[in-house]
């Protein structure tokens, strides 16, 4: 008997350090533009302690994956590209270079022209990092009635 609770605790507490894979989750919502027919849609993140992604303009060598917006909505024009609500962190990386992120909680708009009543279906599409590793690059679908 002593042997399986010993079994069971090893496997409770090594279960206990697995992190979630994906340590950022995010919603998504719409509200009208300053225009007729113009809408913004909003991506928000709330991204798990430790961790951050990389702005749109991610800066370093090229290599980072920027956080991108990708509609797959028909008839649907793009006024202004996806944009964070407030300034990334900056920070000069060993290696490769200047680079661009957020850490906790980002918004993120994108302004486009559409009919009320659409439903825009897309991708959001980043990659969450800390210090010592980035976890695979991640494709959210998401669909948002106008």
């Amino acid at each position: 008997m002593k042997p399986f609770f010993f079994i069971a605790l090893m496997l409770s507490s090594f279960l206990g350090l697995a992190q979630d894979p994906s340590a950022v989750r995010w919603t998504f919502a719409s509200k009208p533009g300053n225009n007729p027919d113009e809408f913004i849609l909003t991506a928000s993140a709330k991204i798990q302690e430790g961790f951050h992604v990389f702005s749109p303009q991610p800066g370093g060598d090229g290599l980072l994956i920027p956080t991108e917006m990708t509609l797959t909505t028909k008839g649907i024009k793009i006024v202004s590209p996806l944009a964070p609500q407030r300034r990334p962190v900056t920070k000069q990386m060993e290696g490769i270079g200047m680079v661009n992120y957020f850490e906790g909680e980002i918004e993120f708009n994108m302004i486009i022209q559409s009919k009320k009543g659409v439903t825009i279906s897309g991708t959001m599409s980043s990659q969450c990092c800390n210090d010592q590793m980035c976890l695979p690059p991640t494709d959210v679908p998401f669909k948002v009635k106008l």
